[in-house]
């Protein structure tokens, strides 16, 4: 596959992918292999190594990071190959977002090692991009310059020299836990029934009413008052006939 294709296929998954924004308090975890070349004053050549990164999200577009990177230097004149080692802090700016890809600035300042001596501190600036895999995962490709202040004996005096590093490697995200927010609704209360008066009963309705359960009343006391007859006792030896009546039939 030419090299035209591998460039359309990547920024075809850059465009493919959401975007992922990473929010306040998200911490960045990330390791990664490292290559720089150094000024010849420093008497250091070229140096391979790695490293590894902390970092804090201050809001999606900005973050503070404290990185360490160990390399193993050759150096000039034939000298023996040592170690050095780069502590650096910086702040970093997303002013570019488009998709799962962000480009990076930083700036910031650190110090540099080296297994002989302390070389001393500088300052550097820092240019990269970062291609999300997901919100946990991302590949991040950085360019840092460096400048390191020496102290060169007369007449060359205090000098600025130089380094420069590229780094590739992988960062991990852990998202803070979001706040969980207790809400009391209040619910008003019903408004009060308002019972309506019943009307009044006018005088010679009550009249009328009293005069009726009077009537009752009497009407009831008569018929509990009324005497009874005395039923019929019949007599010994006498005969009550009964009537009956002879069914008629019916005509056809």
């Amino acid at each position: 596959m030419s090299f035209r294709a591998l460039t359309a296929a990547f920024a075809a998954m850059i465009w493919a992918a959401p975007a992922v924004a990473q929010h306040r308090g998200t911490m960045e975890f990330g390791a990664f292999g490292s290559a720089a070349s150094f000024d010849k004053d420093l008497t250091l050549n070229t140096g391979f190594g790695g490293g590894g990164r902390i970092g804090m999200f201050l809001d999606p577009r900005f973050s503070i990071e404290f990185e360490d990177a160990e390399m193993r230097a050759t150096r000039t004149n034939g000298l023996r190959d040592v170690n050095v080692g780069i502590l650096s802090g910086r702040l970093v700016a997303i002013p570019i977002k488009s998709g799962a890809l962000s480009v990076l600035v930083g700036a910031g300042a650190g110090v540099s090692t080296e297994t002989n001596f302390l070389h001393t501190y500088g300052v550097d600036v820092l240019a990269g991009v970062k291609f999300a895999f997901s919100d946990r995962a991302a590949l991040r490709v950085d360019g840092v310059y460096d400048w390191l202040a020496n102290e060169f004996p007369p007449p060359d005096g205090p000098k600025w020299l130089t380094y420069r590093s590229v780094r590739v490697g992988l960062s991990m995200f852990r998202h803070p836990r979001p706040r969980i927010r207790t809400v009391t609704v209040v619910t008003p209360a019903p408004p009060p029934v308002m019972m309506a008066p019943q009307d009044s009963v006018s005088a010679a309705e009550i009249r009328r009413l009293r005069d009726s359960d009077a009537a009752l009343r009497t009407l009831r006391d008569s018929i509990a008052n009324a005497p009874r007859p005395e039923p019929v006792r019949a007599s010994p030896g006498q005969v009550i006939p009964i009537r009956k009546d002879v069914p008629v039939k019916p005509e056809r």
